[in-house]
């Protein structure tokens, strides 16, 4: 596959992850980067992040220098706009402006097709691990940049934690239900779960805070507004004016046993969600797992044995 498809994923993100016009300065939240006491050992690293530097309660935020980075397990590749590459990688920047030609248009998105540096995650041991970046000069508004599956998947597992704030690389197994994690040859993960009884695939995405169905699936499992598609289609044609709310509220969601109850979600179709045609063929593969799913919540990505596990 082609590199540039590669990066479609990343519509998405920018899509459902929005920020206000003026972000918080760093020092409104420069004790959210700071080290905390978590109950984490025998791991290679742990990491704080923050979840109010785009939006308040949506997405992880990581620090690196005085660059602020996206945690995305929906994105393909970690990247950076133009400020973070001042910022970590001041050496590369002028040749890397320079070398125009090496950047691709893939939709809406622009990204330089080779690494331009790498951002060293240091461990408890004396270790490392180097994470390659690809420079992106699409205008950044939220955050400055990705970092992506291309970095989650060089350690067995990773484990997201909402309650304490930290992503723990190589951590121990942590208690919770074990859900089969399907990984596809891009390094994306799925996994299965239910909509008021109907069984649906889903990508693990804690880069965007919202919950949105696929279209298709929508249509053939659920219903809103005490309405079913076929009342609404039935009362479009006869011409009678209806609202469609934004987001759907469903009664019974669940990953596994973990039962979620009134969960809001978005239809990939909505143009409300503003995101590029590649990226709306996509959604109408999968659905997609967001923020509301993790809030508050303890998670595992566990590469190794290919298993998602889910902690309250």
């Amino acid at each position: 596959m082609k590199k540039s498809c590669l990066f479609i994923i990343l519509i998405i993100l920018l899509a459902s992850c929005k920020s206000t016009d003026k972000s918080p300065s760093v020092s409104e939240y420069e004790n959210d980067f700071r080290q905390r006491e978590v109950p984490y050992e025998n791991c290679f690293a742990i990491l704080p992040f923050t979840l109010n530097y785009t939006k308040s309660g949506s997405c992880p935020i990581i620090k690196i220098n005085n660059s602020f980075l996206l945690l995305d397990t929906g994105a393909n590749y970690s990247c950076v706009g133009e400020k973070a590459l001042q910022n970590l990688f001041y050496d590369n920047y002028e040749n890397v402006m320079k070398q125009k030609n090496l950047i691709t248009t893939d939709g809406n998105f622009n990204i330089f097709n080779q690494s331009i540096g790498y951002w060293t995650i240091p461990s408890y041991d004396g270790g490392y691990q180097n994470i390659p970046f690809y420079f992106s000069n699409y205008n950044f508004s939220a955050f400055d940049g990705i970092i992506g599956e291309d970095c989650f998947k060089k350690f067995s597992n990773i484990i997201i934690d909402f309650k304490n704030k930290v992503i723990v690389f190589d951590g121990e197994t942590i208690m919770g239900e074990e859900i089969p994690m399907l990984i596809d040859e891009e390094g994306l993960c799925f996994i299965e779960f239910s909509c008021n009884g109907n069984k649906e695939i889903g990508l693990i995405d804690t880069g965007s805070d919202a919950f949105i169905l696929r279209s298709s699936f929508f249509e053939k499992a659920c219903e809103y507004n005490h309405n079913t598609i076929e009342k609404i289609e039935e009362l479009k044609k006869r011409e009678v004016k209806i609202t469609e709310p934004m987001n759907y509220v469903f009664q019974d969601v669940s990953i596994g046993k973990m039962k979620y109850k009134k969960l809001s979600a978005k239809l990939a179709s909505d143009s409300r969600i503003q995101m590029a045609d590649e990226a709306r063929g996509r959604l109408t593969e999968y659905s997609t797992l967001g923020f509301p799913f993790f809030e508050n919540k303890i998670i595992q990505l566990d590469y190794k044995n290919k298993v998602f596990r889910i902690q309250k």
